[in-house]
């Protein structure tokens, strides 16, 4: 069955250019011009991957990503928006896109990065038919029932706080965390320390997982704001 991508966006020209790309890659493509007509789309039909403007009519593409993402199925979000500063892209991955380009954009880059999220969804789907599936982030794996970690095979020994750090970025890979943030969901709202304790922290799971911690692979620092482990798409661009 051929993969189901619904495009997003109230432009002519470039829902008709990405209409053509994608049926000529062999995917089924669906297309809304406005938020809720998308959503209305993505809870009633199959859909596989969401290519989402932000600059839409009746609600922006900001609000549809959160609306998508809590729907009870996972459903990869590419935004391919004309918007390029920092935070607007900060602010996608923090909503949960799990890619944001910009547009103009270039045919095969795209289609690239979607064939990379479906490999990783096929990967995901065939560890689950040997039990518990696995986060997954380029060569890191996370059993949470069995509270494991692996790195390229190789068990990880993580202190508690190590590892509920590594999970909520797993489960999150891209989104950029602040501080504040990461001390509240690690350690507690009542917590009386400070975002230091993070920085110590960040520092001792680099030190297990990176190659080199002085100059990490995976786990980015993202400047005057905190950190976040960068998504699988991106370490594929890197090897």
């Amino acid at each position: 069955m051929a993969r189901r991508i619904v495009i997003v966006d109230d432009e002519e020209v470039i829902t008709r250019a990405l209409d053509i790309l994608l049926t000529q890659a062999s995917y089924e493509v669906a297309i809304a011009r406005s938020g809720p007509e998308a959503l209305a789309l993505l809870s009633s039909s199959r859909s596989d991957l969401v290519i989402l403007d932000i600059m839409l009519p009746e609600m922006d593409g900001y609000e549809v990503c959160r609306c998508i993402r809590q729907l009870p199925e996972y459903i990869p979000i590419i935004m391919l928006t004309a918007r390029d500063e920092p935070l607007d892209k900060l602010l996608g991955l923090e909503l949960g896109a799990d890619l944001y380009l910009t547009k103009p954009f270039e045919p095969r880059e795209l289609l690239a990065h979607i064939k990379a999220i479906f490999r990783l969804l096929e990967h995901r789907s065939r560890a689950g038919t040997a039990g518990e599936i696995p986060l997954v982030c380029g060569p890191l794996a996370l059993w949470d029932a069995q509270h494991r970690v692996e790195l390229a095979g190789r068990m990880v020994d993580l202190t508690p706080k190590e590892y509920e750090l590594l999970r909520l970025f797993m489960r999150h890979p891209g989104r950029a965390f602040g501080r504040e943030t990461l001390l509240r969901q690690a350690w507690g709202y009542d917590y009386p320390g400070d975002s230091r304790t993070v920085d110590v922290h960040v520092q001792r799971l680099r030190a297990k997982i990176e190659a080199d911690p002085a100059q990490p692979r995976f786990l980015r620092t993202v400047r005057g704001f905190g950190y976040r482990l960068i998504a699988p798409l991106e370490i594929e661009e890197t090897t």
